[in-house]
């Protein structure tokens, strides 16, 4: 993917081009707009859905469907540190492991009053 100019003008002003900025005047000069969610490293993009996406309904005869019945990964819009994604609190991972049958909260190890996320 080729890399764009930089603004410095301030950042993009929705159509108002500067001159003397290096992206506006590549702007003006005919270069592609860069589009919204556009991604900015070399992963490989997914394959699409054919219908309207219904959060964990699978569609027969949707090739995306067919990719994540088949194992594939979904989808991760965020891809900071789970705990940044938490705002600092235990994660799902953390709270199911903690939890879970013969963990340490079943063990007792958290003590009489469970403090388990209390950092």
């Amino acid at each position: 993917m080729a890399t764009t100019q930089q603004h410095t003008c301030g950042g993009p002003k929705f159509g108002r081009l500067t001159k003397g900025c290096p992206r506006c005047d590549d702007l003006l000069a005919g270069a592609e707009p860069v589009r919204a969610g556009t991604r900015s490293d070399d992963r490989p993009k997914t394959t699409e859905h054919n219908h309207q996406v219904v959060f964990g309904r699978r569609v027969t005869g949707c090739p995306r469907c067919a990719e994540l019945d088949a194992g594939a990964e979904p989808v991760r819009w965020n891809r900071r540190s789970e705990r940044q994604q938490t705002g600092g609190y235990p994660t799902t991972r953390e709270i199911d492991n903690h939890f879970a049958p013969g963990g340490p909260h079943a063990n007792g190890a958290c003590g009489p009053v469970c403090t388990f996320g209390d950092w």
